[in-house]
C-alpha cells in the first residue's frame, strides 16, 4: 500500500503585492519536485486599491483572518505562517490569536522572531537593511530632511525597519521628528498618506520607504508634484521587487532574498519533518544602490541583460490576456449560478464545470451547513463538518445537494473520494460580507491564483444569494399557505383549491372528476345555538370530509365558502368516489352517535365523471356535480336539533 505523502500547509496574506506572491512562487517550485503536498491558504485584501471607490464590500476583509482556521480540516504535518503578510488583520487580532486557532503541529513563522510552540522563526535582518538606506543618504549624499513612510502597525517586519531609520538619524546627531513619518500599509496605494506627508514637510530631501510596493505610489505622487525622483528628492525602498530595477529612475533599495529566505523555509520544513534539529534564523538583507537616491549609475553596467525582463514582462501580458478572457467567462458562470439558486445540485454542478473548463487539474468545494456569521475582530467558532458540495477532476465533475454531499470533520475523519484525493492546491476563502461560507481549494498553478481570488468573490457573492432567495422562497411558500389555507377548518380555501386545480390541468389524465358537499342546516345551527356552535358543525365537518376523502397529487379538498365544500381528482375511478360518499355518510353517524352536541352534523354531497382539457372544462364538471348535490339535499333531515327522550 502507498504511503501519505507528507502535507504541509502555508498560511499567508495581501497576496496581491509583491514580497507575498513572490514567496508562494518560490516556495512552490521548491516544494514541487519534493515527495510532500503543498497546500497554500491565501489572504489578500481590497482596502488599500479600493479606497477611491465607493463600496462596502472591502470593509469586510477582516473575514480573511479566519483562513489559518482552515487548515484544522487538513490533515498537516507542517505548517508555513507568512506572518508579516497577515498584518493587515492585526490591528484587531493580534499573532497569538491567529496561532492560537492553528493545528497543534511544527509550525515555522516567516517574518517574525516569535516562536510558536516547538516551532521556529525565519527573519530578515530589516533593522540593518533599512538602516543601510538611511546611512547611504546621510553619508554619501549628504541628506538630513529625511522623511519615512512606514510600514502597518502591529506588524513585526514594520516595527524593526522603522527601528532601523531611528538608528541611524540618532547615530549621525539628526532630531527624530513625527512630523517627518507618514502611515503606510506596504501597498502601493499610499497616495494619500505621502502627499500628506509632503504637505506637513515641503522641503523633504528624501523619503525612505518601509517597502518598494509603497515607492510605485511615492513615484506617482512625486511625478504629479514635478518633482524628479533622483534629482529633486532621492527615494530608497526596502525587498527589492522584480520591478525595482526597471522602475524610472531605477530603485535603490535594501534586497530582501527571497530566493535565499524561500530555500530556508523550504529547508527547515523537510528538515523538520525527518525529525532533525532546526533553529531559528535571521537573513543579512544587503543595499542595492541604484539612481533614485541620487547616484550617477551611468558607468555601471546593467545588473543583467534586458532579455529576462522583457521575457518576464511577455509572460505577464500573456498571463493578463488569459486573465481577462477567463474574466468573461467567470462572469457568465455568475450569472449562471444565479440561474440555478433554487437547485443547490446545479448549482454545484455550474462551479465544477467551470474548474473544468479552465483545466483545473482538481478542485472541491467544501461549505458550512449554515453560513457563519463573523464579527469584526473574532475568528468563528467551527463547526466539526463541513460539506464537500463539489468535486472536480479533469473533466470529470460532480455537484451535491446537502444530503448526499461527502463531509470531512474536524478530526480528519477520511471520506471516500470517486476522483481521489487531491495533492497540493490552493485555498480560497468564500464569504460575502459578514457571512462566511467555507472554502474553494484548487489544484492550480500560482499563476491562476489572481483568477481564483476573483472567481471566490463571485461565488461568495452567489452563495450569499443563493441563501437569501432560500430564506425568501421559505417565506413566500409560508405566505402562500397562509393564503390558501381556510382559517376555520385547515382545508384549502377558495384561492388554495383553484391553484391546485390550475396544476392538475397540466397533468395527462383520461378522467377527472367533481365532488361538491354541504353541511347541511348550517343556517338553522347558527340562529338556533349561535355562530360559535356553526363554526364547531364546520370543523367536524372538515375533519369527517378529510378522513372519507383524504389529499393527494391526484386529489386535493377545499371549503369553497360557507357551508360548501368542493373535491377536485384525476385518475381516480368513479367507484372510489362513490365509496367515499358512502364513508362520508358513515362518519357523519358514528360521530353524531358519540358527540353530545346539541345538534346533527350531516353532510350532503353529489359527484360527476367527465373529461379535461381545459380550465372551462372544469366548471362545466362543477354544474354537474351541483346539480347532483341538490338531489341528495333532497334527503337530508328536515330538523336539525337532536331530540333527546326525557
Amino acid at each position: 500500500m502507498k504511503s501519505r505523502k507528507k502535507r504541509i500547509g502555508f498560511v499567508i496574506g495581501n497576496y496581491h503585492t509583491d514580497h507575498p506572491s513572490r514567496l508562494v512562487n518560490m516556495i512552490w517550485e521548491l516544494l514541487r519536485h519534493e515527495d510532500v503536498d503543498l497546500q497554500v491558504f491565501l489572504g489578500t485584501e481590497s482596502a488599500s486599491f479600493m479606497k477611491d471607490f465607493t463600496m462596502r464590500s472591502n470593509q469586510f476583509d477582516y473575514q480573511y483572518a479566519s483562513l489559518c482556521g482552515y487548515s484544522e480540516y487538513e490533515k498537516l504535518d507542517l505548517l508555513i505562517v507568512s506572518a508579516g503578510t497577515l498584518s493587515i488583520y492585526q490591528n484587531e487580532i493580534p499573532l497569538e490569536e491567529f496561532l492560537r486557532h492553528t493545528p497543534n503541529i511544527p509550525t515555522i513563522l516567516m517574518e517574525t522572531d516569535h516562536v510558536h510552540g516547538d516551532g521556529i522563526s525565519l527573519i530578515a535582518d530589516n533593522r540593518q537593511g533599512l538602516a543601510g538606506c538611511v546611512e547611504h543618504l546621510i553619508t554619501v549624499h549628504g541628506l538630513k530632511r529625511i522623511g519615512y513612510v512606514s510600514g502597518p502597525k502591529n506588524n513585526r517586519d514594520a516595527e524593526e525597519r522603522f527601528a532601523g531609520y531611528r538608528d541611524i538619524l540618532a547615530k549621525h546627531g539628526i532630531p527624530f521628528r513625527e512630523e517627518y513619518v507618514a502611515q503606510g500599509d506596504y501597498s502601493e496605494h499610499v497616495d494619500e498618506s505621502v502627499e500628506a506627508l509632503l504637505d506637513r514637510v515641503p522641503d523633504l530631501e528624501a523619503i525612505v520607504s518601509a517597502n518598494d510596493e509603497m515607492t510605485i505610489s511615492i513615484y506617482r505622487v512625486l511625478n504629479r508634484r514635478g518633482l524628479k525622483v533622483g534629482r529633486d528628492i532621492a527615494v530608497t525602498g526596502f525587498d527589492d521587487m522584480l520591478m525595482a530595477r526597471y522602475m524610472d529612475p531605477p530603485l535603490t533599495t535594501a534586497r530582501q532574498d527571497y530566493d535565499a529566505f524561500s530555500h530556508a523555509a523550504v529547508e527547515s520544513a523537510l528538515k523538520m519533518l525527518r525529525g532533525e534539529k532546526v533553529e531559528s534564523r535571521r537573513l543579512k538583507v544587503p543595499f542595492i544602490r541604484r539612481c533614485s537616491c541620487g547616484c550617477d549609475m551611468s558607468d555601471v553596467p546593467l545588473e543583467t541583460p534586458m532579455s529576462p525582463g522583457q521575457e518576464e514582462m511577455l509572460k505577464k501580458i500573456q498571463r493578463n490576456r488569459e486573465y481577462q478572457l477567463n474574466s468573461w467567462i467567470g462572469s457568465l458562470l455568475n450569472r449562471e449560478m444565479l440561474l440555478e439558486v433554487d437547485d443547490p445540485k446545479r448549482f454545484f454542478t455550474s462551479i465544477g464545470s467551470f474548474m473544468a473548463y479552465l483545466d483545473t487539474p482538481a478542485s472541491y468545494l467544501c461549505l458550512f451547513e449554515h453560513p457563519l456569521r463573523v464579527k469584526r475582530g473574532t475568528i468563528p467558532v467551527f463547526p466539526e463538518k463541513i460539506f464537500v458540495c463539489m468535486r472536480q477532476k479533469g473533466q470529470e465533475y460532480e455537484g451535491y445537494d446537502w444530503d448526499e454531499a461527502p463531509v470531512l470533520y474536524r478530526d480528519n475523519t477520511a471520506i471516500e473520494a470517486p476522483f481521489g484525493a487531491m495533492e497540493s492546491g490552493m485555498t480560497f476563502l468564500l464569504f460575502d460580507e459578514e457571512y462566511q461560507y467555507g472554502v474553494l481549494n484548487a489544484m492550480i498553478e500560482p499563476d491562476k491564483i489572481d483568477f481564483c481570488y476573483m472567481l471566490s468573490l463571485d461565488i461568495g457573492t452567489s452563495l450569499r444569494y443563493m441563501d437569501l432567495w432560500t430564506q425568501q422562497k421559505r417565506y413566500r411558500a409560508e405566505l402562500q399557505a397562509l393564503a390558501r389555507t381556510d382559517a376555520l377548518t385547515g382545508l384549502n380555501n377558495r384561492a388554495g383549491v383553484i391553484h391546485a386545480r390550475e396544476k392538475m390541468i397540466g397533468r395527462r389524465s383520461r378522467r377527472a372528476g367533481v365532488m361538491l358537499a354541504d353541511l347541511d342546516h348550517l343556517k338553522q345551527i347558527n340562529d338556533q345555538f349561535g355562530h360559535q356552535a356553526g363554526d364547531i358543525a364546520l370543523k367536524a365537518s372538515a375533519d369527517i370530509l378529510r378522513e372519507a376523502i383524504g389529499e393527494n397529487e391526484n386529489q386535493i379538498i377545499g371549503r369553497f365558502g360557507g357551508d360548501e365544500f368542493i373535491s377536485y381528482c384525476v385518475d381516480v375511478s368513479e367507484e372510489k368516489l362513490k365509496e367515499q360518499i358512502e364513508q362520508i355518510g358513515v362518519l357523519c353517524d358514528r360521530f353524531n352517535e358519540t358527540s353530545d352536541l346539541p345538534y346533527y352534523v350531516e353532510i350532503s354531497a353529489g359527484f360527476v365523471m367527465g373529461r379535461v382539457r381545459k380550465m372551462e372544462d372544469w366548471e362545466k364538471l362543477v354544474e354537474r356535480a351541483d346539480a347532483q348535490l341538490y338531489e341528495d339535499k333532497k334527503e337530508r333531515r328536515e330538523f336539525v336539533v337532536r331530540f333527546v327522550d326525557s
